[in-house]
């Protein structure tokens, strides 16, 4: 995944400024053109890169940092805590509807950012804290990403819902509705395919299964950067977990910015 091969390059430059005694400003820099070019790789806009970089140069060259008994772990230290910043230093529990019902989860993101993993993953914790999950492929374009779900579905013991890859994404979404209020799945999570890019038809595809929450109620989809506004709807609430998109879009902003 693409955070997974980040930290190992992050590791790596760590790595490089643990092993010098002392450091230049030259040292610093070299550091930080090795952490963008990490972040690049790993689909981070470049926006967000020129701002993080700027920031840790900021921080990490002066005489404080540079004359410190240890000038490399400081660098890291500060490199770690931009970071964080960056990622969001605060963590958030998923708010789920109250009684009987269902909350539904629309997974939304990049290509390769893990969402089907994470996906299972999240169906098995919330299995735990009491519910009743329901997973759904939404995923028809990506080759076995429906087995993937399957599998990694049976590894957390919970209900896969399928219709194939001869469905849409919207008719599976509503179908899988339907199925949950009929079974007592009080969280359903919706698999959806990923993009590398912002994707005109995938944006109204999204657009439309989020309407099928909002009471039909259209909600406007933020085609410049991938943003999808929460709706509220009684009987089929969306929330929404991003994967990847705060880092790929740009934005340091909620989850669900009003329009």
């Amino acid at each position: 995944m693409a955070f997974e091969s980040l930290t190992d390059k992050l590791q790596d430059v760590f790595k490089d400024l643990r092993s010098k005694g002392r450091l230049t400003e030259a040292d610093v820099k070299v550091a930080l053109k090795e952490v963008k070019m990490a972040l690049l790789e790993a689909d981070v806009n470049f926006k967000v890169v020129k701002q993080f970089v700027k920031s840790v140069e900021e921080r990490a060259i002066g005489q404080d940092v540079m004359n410190g008994l240890n000038p490399g772990q400081m660098v890291i230290k500060i490199v770690n805590e931009e970071m964080t910043s960056l990622m969001g230093s605060e963590t958030q529990e998923l708010q789920f509807q109250p009684g009987k019902a269902t909350t539904v989860i629309m997974m939304c993101g990049l290509q390769g950012a893990g969402k089907t993993t994470t996906t299972a993953k999240l169906a098995g914790k919330f299995k735990l804290k009491g519910k009743k999950p329901l997973l759904v492929a939404c995923d028809i374009y990506r080759p076995a990403a429906i087995e993937q779900l399957q599998i990694n579905g049976e590894k957390q013991q919970v209900e896969v819902f399928s219709m194939g890859t001869s469905h849409s994404p919207v008719d599976i979404a509503k179908a899988a509705m339907e199925h949950a209020e009929k079974n007592g799945n009080n969280v359903v999570i919706l698999d959806t395919a990923g993009r590398l890019h912002i994707d005109e038809g995938m944006m109204e595809e999204l657009q439309t299964i989020l309407s099928l929450g909002a009471g039909g109620v259209s909600k406007r989809v933020d085609r410049d950067t991938g943003w999808i506004e929460r709706a509220n709807n009684p009987k089929y609430p969306l929330e929404y977990i991003q994967a990847a998109d705060r880092l790929a879009n740009g934005k340091k902003k909620l989850l669900f910015p009003k329009k």
